[in-house]
């Protein structure tokens, strides 16, 4: 029944003239390429502007342009939509695997993986008109992941990264809440999902119920370390993770996509500021060594991920910018070292950089929006 309904709808779709609409679809519903693109689209040259929202009630963390509509996800309105716009901007698939020559989408995708995706994980593939990419190593890895051809599978960088850098830090800062002089660092946690509750519903490594993934994590102790040596700890679960309970501690600072978005934020803006990364398998560590700071990889259940999921860079150790931290003491010994200014693992992060990043300017958005203007 699935294939027929893809099918009717790609029919649909190839015989019905296209609009000028432009069409931007992601999870979350205002993932940071797509703020980005959307930030620098020729509002001029478009005549509709559409966002596919999970929630019409979150707040917009952005300036709306002007002949912009807000629609529900799954909506008969996102089908109609989904159907008639000449350019579509998605970071999760459109409902069609394979699009027209009369229709426009771009794949940004949500990150260069590390884990396994697509067909390197068993997953369908997809037939986009264009699929971003960061480097020559990692056009070939999504082109293979996607069965995409190496043509379309474009090295722009990802637009989210262009939101790292900012001209004014400190309105960044003014919007969190956040009196950033108060603290000596500032870090992010960012861990990836174990158990998807979102999208793709899977589960790897080791479900815990703590939002670390970390067995037994001793946050009260934790907290302690801390402010002993006056650091605040932002952590942001996956947005496919599951929620789990989480308490209030002075420098420990839990948020999601409604906490930023209710401030005029997303995620990129503020991960830009920090002064350093924890992370696990998640691409954002790809993404956080365009500005060549320090990033711990905390990922206690490593080799149980490993044996769980499929892993596209082997062997791991090798391309992570890091050891891999285990356990608490581990953690905290590499959080002193950022603290202390002890960047040990500079070189091999550089040496990775060139791996991953063939453009470093910041311009990712411009060249895919170039891209896609020229294809109209």
């Amino acid at each position: 029944m699935k294939k027929i309904v893809k099918f009717c709808a790609t029919l649909l779709i190839k015989l019905t003239p296209k609009l000028n609409y432009c069409l931007f679809k992601g999870m979350p519903s205002y993932e940071d390429s797509l703020v980005a693109l959307y930030g620098e689209i020729p509002i001029d040259n478009v005549k509709k502007v559409i966002w596919s929202c999970h929630d019409l009630n979150s707040p917009i963390p952005f300036e709306d342009r002007g002949k912009t509509i807000y629609i529900q996800k799954g909506s008969l309105k996102e089908f109609y939509y989904g159907v008639m716009s000449k350019v579509i901007f998605t970071t999760h698939g459109h409902f069609i695997p394979v699009i027209p020559k009369n229709q426009i989408c771009l794949n940004v995708w949500h990150g260069m993986p590390i884990k396994g995706i697509g067909k390197l994980d068993g997953q369908s593939s997809r037939q986009d008109t264009f699929l971003c990419s960061t480097s020559s190593l990692y056009q070939d890895i999504m082109s293979r992941a996607f069965e995409m051809p190496l043509d379309r599978t474009v090295i722009t960088g990802i637009p989210r990264n262009d939101l790292l850098v900012q001209d004014d830090p400190d309105s960044i800062w003014q919007r969190a809440g956040i009196d950033r002089g108060s603290y000596d660092k500032v870090f992010f946690w960012l861990p990836t999902y174990r158990k998807s509750v979102l999208g793709y519903c899977t589960e790897d490594g080791v479900e815990v119920d703590n939002i670390f993934n970390m067995m037994d994590f001793p946050t009260t102790a934790f907290q302690d370390f801390l402010a002993e040596n006056n650091c605040l700890c932002i952590i942001k679960p996956h947005p496919m993770a599951p929620n789990k309970q989480s308490g209030n501690y002075h420098n420990i600072l839990v948020i999601d996509e409604n906490w930023l978005w209710s401030r005029g934020l997303t995620l990129y803006p503020l991960l830009g500021q920090m002064d350093f990364l924890v992370s696990d398998i998640s691409s954002v560590i790809i993404d956080y060594m365009l500005l060549d700071k320090p990033v711990i990889v905390c990922f206690e259940d490593s080799e149980a991920y490993k044996e769980s999921r499929n892993i596209i860079l082997e062997p791991l150790e090798d391309w992570l910018p890091s050891e891999i931290v285990k356990n608490v003491t581990e953690l905290k010994r590499e959080i002193l070292k950022c603290c202390e200014g002890d960047d040990a693992y500079v070189k091999k992060r550089r040496d990775l950089y060139e791996h991953f990043h063939d453009h470093s300017d910041f311009k990712s958005t411009h060249r895919v929006l170039n891209l896609i203007w020229r294809s109209k």
